[in-house]
């Protein structure tokens, strides 16, 4: 996905249509546009050919080539030397979905909460976001935090909905989503990234995440549910 997103955002600004571009590698149409669609991995001497064409900078093109290496890889796990970084993948997907159940998700986290957590907030994220009742009762969370924490979520309310408590309290995960890709799943297991994108193993996830947001309580009634939780804990 992050090859074909960057060879087709090249091609764009070059001016290049599909066509055209598939003239000048010669190769026929529908097999470039597979290759900017992600549905094709290019070889690595085609890679050669479309970074010339295309005027990408050298520094660039050894990422490239590690791309066109690793093209097969749809499921993988996130580590420092990962070929993949999950930030790149982040960059180029235009959207998030969370669901949590275990804690709150980190961008959505007080300063307060994450430190219980032995965590650094995450960075603000636009994202919609699904919780399980369940994450305002973390049991290394002190109730006074867990109420400020209450009151935060107050204050996201175009992101936030609650489920009601019959929903799964399932391992949290968010669904990544790209134009022209299928959508991509990522969790944390034991302070690893997995990133998941063949449809066959993303399909529960993502069906999940559909059945919970058809369950989900209004802005109405989440706001209700979150203020008398945070009514119930002892200030801080």
């Amino acid at each position: 996905m992050l090859l074909a997103r960057e060879l087709d955002g090249a091609r764009r600004a070059r001016g290049y249509t599909t066509r055209t571009l598939a003239e000048a590698m010669s190769m026929s149409a529908a097999m470039l546009n597979r290759v900017m669609t992600g549905r094709r991995s290019p070889t690595p001497l085609e890679v050669g050919g479309l970074c010339a064409l295309l005027e990408i900078p050298a520094g660039r093109r050894p990422g490239l080539y590690r791309w066109a290496a690793t093209a097969g890889q749809v499921d993988w796990i996130a580590t420092d030397e990962s070929a993949v970084p999950l930030a790149d993948v982040e960059a180029v997907t235009g959207g998030a979905t969370w669901f949590a159940a275990a804690s709150v998700p980190p961008p959505l986290r007080t300063p307060d909460y994450a430190a219980a957590l032995g965590a650094a907030p995450g960075a603000p994220a636009d994202a919609r976001y699904y919780l399980h009742p369940a994450v305002l009762e973390h049991p290394l969370v002190p109730e006074g935090v867990l109420r400020e924490q209450a009151a935060h979520l107050l204050d996201h309310l175009d992101a936030v909905r609650l489920v009601p408590p019959t929903v799964p309290a399932e391992p949290g995960f968010r669904v990544l989503t790209a134009e022209h890709f299928p959508p991509i799943v990522h969790f944390e297991h034991h302070g690893v990234d997995v990133v998941l994108e063949r449809p066959e193993l993303t399909a529960r996830h993502v069906a999940f995440l559909a059945e919970a947001a058809v369950a989900s309580l209004d802005r109405g009634q989440t706001r209700d549910a979150l203020e008398a939780r945070a009514d119930r804990l002892p200030r801080g």
